[in-house]
């Protein structure tokens, strides 16, 4: 024994790094999805506030 600690395979290692990247993709790609649901459903909503905010405004003065 050297006293040196075990050395990981690059093989393993590489393999590891790449699944790490590959969660880490997965969950930006959900998060991305996410927002984006969410911002075109605020959307929707304002759109549906100023159709409601426009039926209660008075016109121009005649």
């Amino acid at each position: 024994m050297t006293g040196q600690p075990e050395r990981i395979a690059l093989d393993d290692l590489t393999s590891d790094a790449l699944d790490a990247l590959y969660d880490e993709r997965d969950a930006a790609l959900q998060a991305v999805e996410y927002f984006d649901a969410q911002s075109k459903r605020r959307g929707a909503r304002v759109r549906e506030l100023e159709a409601e905010l426009a039926r209660h405004t008075p016109g121009p003065p005649a």
